[in-house]
């Protein structure tokens, strides 16, 4: 597949509302080969030359190694109506990693269009603790409404995001060096606001739209799930069918051909800044509700495991291209590693070893499939 940067040239005299957003974040014109692919050959042929495909294959791979090598958790060779599957435990821990993963899947959200707009952000663990905290302080310590303390962290979230973006667009810091300062910033402040060690939400029941959970036929699914899965559609729509989502694709493949265009590219990447933290602290919201409780090192690492999601599923590192279904698979196979080493009883020190050659292994696979 042929990356985005190949045909800049294309792009610089475009229509900024022109709606010609491919779906892998390239120009849909004549001279694209991927349009090309888009319209000839078999099903099975376009669908393999989706990244989305082979990330799900991964992941499933992944899945399929917990059967193997723990039979005894998803079979039950005694019993013959159930056709010797153990659906409880196989549904329990397939609920269980998508309840794990979900916050990377809200934070990759805005990590999408971060790392598709040119930029990326470092201090979005930082800011996923500043949320949840913030989220219990107010309503404790000034007796806000689970909403209007809602409403104070996304805009807490909102007000770092913006910053974020006016430091590396108006001053020329670059997406690095800002992130990895406000994030020691957003750490400090976690730390500040938890002297007891942690912080706990009080007990409302609006609490649990965001930490609760529903039983469906007898199984147990939490309610970030849910906010996941509906953030990823709602967002994923506003990418590729919309106007804004075409000015992201174009400033993250090529600036200053979409500058020529009209595109403010300063305003893209300021509101993508602030969708991520926003994004970020929400997850911090969802996070405290469902747990009821949340310590100042909360959230540390996530940042990497998020971005390295978003790479995994297909997101180009330098920009221009990415779906927001490739982060979400992504995220998963993130997700699946280590309930497959936990279950296989690996030592952290390996599990941390292991995941970290599995990240660095597909990052560089992601290079060379480019090239």
């Amino acid at each position: 597949m042929s990356d985005a940067r190949d045909a800049p040239s294309d792009r610089s005299g475009a229509d900024p509302d022109a709606p010609t957003v491919a779906t892998d974040g390239g120009t849909a014109d004549s001279g694209d080969a991927r349009a090309v692919s888009r319209t000839g050959g078999s099903v099975l042929e376009r669908l393999g030359a989706r990244r989305e495909v082979g990330v799900l294959i991964g992941f499933l791979v992944l899945y399929g190694l917990i059967a193997v090598t723990q039979p005894d958790i998803f079979f039950d060779f005694d019993s013959v109506e159930t056709l010797f599957v153990n659906w409880d435990q196989m549904s329990g821990i397939t609920s269980r990693l998508f309840r794990s993963v979900a916050p990377y899947i809200i934070i990759g959200i805005g990590m999408s269009y971060l790392i598709i707009g040119g930029e990326f952000d470092l201090s979005v663990g930082s800011m996923y603790a500043v949320g949840g905290i913030t989220f219990a302080m107010f309503m404790n310590d000034y007796n806000l409404t689970v909403l209007a303390a809602l409403a104070a962290v996304l805009v807490v979230g909102g007000v770092v995001g913006l910053a974020n973006g006016v430091i590396v667009t108006k001053a020329g810091v670059p997406s690095l060096i800002t992130t990895i300062g406000m994030m020691s910033v957003l750490r400090g402040i976690a730390y500040y606001f938890t002297p007891a060690g942690s912080r706990q939400t009080p007990d409302l029941p609006l609490i649990d739209v965001f930490g609760g959970s529903v039983v469906v036929r007898g199984l147990e699914i939490q309610n970030q799930i849910f906010w996941a899965i509906g953030l990823t559609v709602v967002f994923g729509f506003l990418l590729q069918k919309t106007r804004f989502g075409y000015h992201v694709y174009a400033t993250g493949d090529d600036q200053e051909a979409a500058e020529m265009a009209g595109i403010d590219t300063d305003r893209v990447k300021i509101l993508n800044f602030v969708l991520t933290a926003v994004l970020a602290s929400f997850a911090g919201v969802v996070a405290i509700s469902y747990f009821g409780s949340m310590f100042g090192s909360a959230g540390i690492g996530f940042e990497l495991l998020v971005i390295a999601a978003v790479v995994i599923g297909g997101t180009n590192l330098f920009g221009g291209e990415g779906t927001l279904l490739g982060m979400f698979l992504g995220s998963l196979v993130i997700g699946v590693i280590p309930v497959l080493l936990v279950l296989n009883g690996m030592p952290v020190e390996l599990q941390e070893f292991l995941t970290g050659v599995v990240i660095i292994v597909a990052v560089l696979l992601d290079i060379l499939i480019r090239r």
